[in-house]
């Protein structure tokens, strides 16, 4: 029976989900600032000497209308509160689209500083902060501004994102004992390609003089993503793996501008980008073990009754958890390849509007960037019965046992102008400019231990998993590699737009570039063009109509360019259409209605390739009075692709060839200009069969809400989302099942907040979950229903 995944989850409301050490971090920089300088300026109130004065004459205090803080006005507010959750169905397809658990939270929280009187404050005249969603919530955030008039500037932010993916279509082994007549799966009610991961990003930026005519800026981006995920590989019988995935990504940032005359900015900026990919993986857990109780993995396609080995030792794979060692079979799968990327970068821009009636604009960016993969090691032990392999290590073989050093130049520039010539027209131009350098070399040091050789040192039907090393061929070889790429792309965009009545404005323009491409044996070019037509109508100012028009064709620039797209599958003839109709019949009401379509396709006779997006959507907006609210939205969108494609299909007695299936035809066929094909005569179970690629998905979304508050103590807002998918594609496999392609999610929600006191408020909110498949459930079911209630008690001031 296929092995499960088995995995120790780490969703929001657990332990890992719950730690919050790091919450507000911004926050509390914050607050340790103000508490140092909250009562610095702040003057010391003369004594005043006790007079007696009639009874009559003493009177309340005045409320104050603000809270200050020493020489500060001050808002806030907090939100402390918790989460209830109630779920059935889908564990997996829960934390996936939703990953809600219960606990306690952080609701929200904000505070805002802005001084009374900035000769006293000498650190800050403004600050202002937020944050939400720590105690469990996937996503928590928080927020930092400071300004000190025309001193300085600064923006800081945290954020952490749970990303959780276990959608158990994906990468599914699809493994039956049944017949076609009752196509039943083996449950795997994970996917064999879970992630579980974790981003972390913190951002800096400092600018200094912000409103001087030269100011300065400084910044840092600290980016994180890691965590435990599986994946699998095709050695050993597509064994799978476990990850622990680690990609960081560090971006420190420098930079001054110069405000040279009226509207005229030059800036030179300076970037230095660090990026480390430390994902390691070794083979998973598995329930198997050998004889001798060393762990065995068979792979995710092992059933039940599968048989190996010959003579005496033929027996069935797994007995009693006992693996047969004359089975292809993985021992050990690990692999290390810490990758090292920098990019330093260098940027000039500059803008200006000195003129009224003309505007500049350019930017000119080098970057140049160098990878090495070090330290490289992916080493395999086990049984390839194929191939008669029983171990592989895989090693770099330059200095320090580095794998790969590859280089990147890059030259980036672009330069607009828009210039009005009269009322009624103006003209733009933009050009760009694109060219990169691509090029590496990698050795390759492979060893293995294989029972190879005429004749082999062991005899074929006796070799097992257990065979010594030492009584195989030990071979050694070392593979150099050098490549380079090149790709230039010039391109330049002119439109003119005409105003013949101020109501009426009408644009038209065309677009060109060229791509070059240079590889080692290849020097390929394509030119792209296409026409830009726009128009924009306001007949009445309760009425607004606008419409655009794109065209767009790819072409070879010459014979040594076998096709007209640098990618094989790309359209070479595309149209896009933009509309947008608002009418606004009084202030209180808005209706929108926006079309947008796109096509394109690519008739080569080995491609035939079609695709298209088309959406039309409609939404309302309805505000009677301060005290009552109402929207609409409704869209339908439709995507579909086909593109040929090959596939090959080996008929049995259970699943026969699917009738309709043509083998060797069209792009499958076997030409002299296209070899790779098959020809009619060949076998059935060796011939290509051509197939569509066919997608479509056509969705249907609705979304409506009210909000009404009919008290300044009590307001209400409810509503509901719903999407509904009914597509289609093309299934090579019968055992396959539509999935998401005809699914239906269902979100209805309310939220209550009632102000039960001065400051204080009560804030409530519900959340329906829910999510059904159409099309079969495949090797476990993927609907699930749920409710998540959040209840929290909110103080400002």
């Amino acid at each position: 029976m296929t092995k499960q995944t088995t995995h120790a989850y780490s969703l929001v409301g657990s332990p890992a989900g719950f730690t919050i050490s790091r919450w507000c971090t911004l926050t509390a920089v914050a607050m340790l600032a103000i508490s140092a300088i909250s009562g610095f300026g702040q003057q010391p109130q003369a004594t005043q000497p006790e007079t007696a004065k009639p009874a009559a004459e003493k009177k309340p205090a005045a409320e104050p209308k603000q809270k200050m803080l020493g020489n500060y006005s001050m808002h806030s507010s907090v939100e402390l509160g918790g989460v209830i959750t109630q779920k059935d169905g889908s564990r997996a397809m829960w934390a996936t689209m939703v990953n809600e658990g219960t606990g306690m939270r952080i609701l929200n929280q904000s505070l805002e500083l802005r001084t009374m009187n900035p000769s006293k404050t000498p650190f800050f005249d403004t600050l202002s902060t937020a944050s939400f969603g720590y105690g469990g919530e996937p996503n928590d955030v928080s927020f930092l501004k400071m300004s000190k008039g025309k001193l300085y500037d600064f923006t800081g932010s945290f954020r952490r994102d749970r990303n959780y993916f276990d959608y158990n279509l994906l990468a599914n082994s699809l493994l039956s004992t049944a017949t076609a007549a009752s196509p039943a799966l083996i449950s795997e009610p994970d996917s064999l390609h879970l992630f579980n991961t974790v981003r972390h990003n913190s951002d800096a930026l400092f600018t200094l003089f912000p409103i001087s005519r030269v100011s300065f800026r400084i910044g840092y981006n600290h980016n994180t993503n890691e965590g435990p995920t599986f994946s699998t590989i095709h050695n050993g019988g597509d064994v799978q793996l476990s990850q622990w995935f680690r990609n960081a990504l560090d971006t420190y940032t420098g930079g001054v501008d110069f405000k040279l005359a009226k509207r005229t900015t030059l800036s030179y900026d300076q970037f230095f980008a660090l990026y480390r990919g430390d994902t390691t993986f070794q083979i998973a857990p598995t329930p198997f073990t050998l004889a001798n109780g060393t762990p065995a993995s068979l792979g995710v396609d092992t059933l039940a009754g599968t048989t190996c080995g010959t003579g005496a030792n033929k027996t069935a794979e797994v007995v009693n958890g006992i693996v047969n060692p004359y089975c292809s079979q993985t021992l050990v799968q690990s692999a290390v390849s810490p990758t090292r990327t920098t990019f330093p970068t260098e940027q000039f821009r500059f803008s200006s509007h000195y003129w009224d009636k003309v505007a500049f604009n350019g930017r000119l960016t080098y970057v140049g960037g160098v990878m090495n993969v070090s330290n490289f090691n992916e080493t395999f032990n086990g049984l390839l019965t194929r191939t008669f392999l029983r171990q592989e290590i895989s090693t770099g073989g330059m200095g320090n046992g580095r794998l790969a050093h590859n280089k990147r130049d890059s030259l980036n520039g672009d330069f607009g102008v828009e210039a009005e010539l009269s009322k009624y027209f103006a003209v733009s131009d933009a050009f760009s400019y694109r060219d990169f350098r691509l090029e590496g070399n990698n050795i390759l040091v492979n060893e293995t231990w294989a029972d190879s050789g005429t004749p082999p040192p062991i005899p074929t039907a006796n070799l097992n998993v257990n065979t010594p090393l030492s009584s195989l061929v030990d071979s050694t070889s070392t593979t150099p590699n050098n490549y380079f790429l090149n790709q230039k792309i010039i391109g330049n965009t002119i439109l003119g737009t005409a105003t013949v009545i101020p109501e009426v404005k009408f644009s038209a323009g065309w677009r060109f570039d060229t791509r070059n491409i240079v590889d080692p044996g290849d020097d390929l070019t394509w030119h792209q063009n296409g026409m830009l037509l726009g128009l924009v109508a306001t007949p009445s100012p309760i009425f607004r109509f606008n419409v655009n028009l794109d065209t767009l064709n790819w072409k070879s620039a010459n014979g040594a360019t076998p096709s007209n797209t640098y990618t094989r599958e790309a359209p070479d003839k595309v149209y896009h259409v933009r509309a947008r109709a608002s009418v606004k019949p009084a202030k209180w009401i808005n209706f929108a209605v926006t079309a947008n379509d796109f096509e394109g396709k690519n008739r080569d006779p080995l491609v035939n390739h079609f695709e298209h997006s088309h959406d039309l959507s409609f939404a309302t907006q309805i505000i009677p009075s301060e005290k009552f609210s109402f929207d609409m939205n409704y869209a339908h969108d439709d995507v579909s692709s086909q593109t040929d494609l090959c596939y090959i299909y080996v008929p049995t007695a259970a699943y026969p060839l699917p009738s309709g299936a043509q083998g060797s035809a069209g792009t499958c066929l076997q030409t002299a200009d296209n070899p790779g094909g098959t020809l009619p005569t060949q076998s059935a179970s060796t011939q290509l069969y051509l197939g569509n690629g066919r997608y479509d998905a056509p969705v249907n979304f609705f979304s409506g809400a009210i909000s009404w508050a009919p008290s300044k103590y009590f307001r209400l807002n409810g509503g509901a989302r719903v999407t509904h998918t009914n597509g289609t594609a093309e299934f090579l496999n019968p055992l396959m099942v539509p999935g998401a392609l005809q699914s239906k999610v269902l979100s209805p929600f309310s939220d209550l907040l009632i102000n039960i006191a001065p400051q204080w408020a009560w804030h409530g909110n519900w959340v329906h979950h829910g999510y059904d498949e159409a099309g079969g459930p495949g090797p476990a079911a993927r609907t699930f229903h749920g409710d998540v209630v959040t209840l929290g008690v909110k103080y400002a001031f």
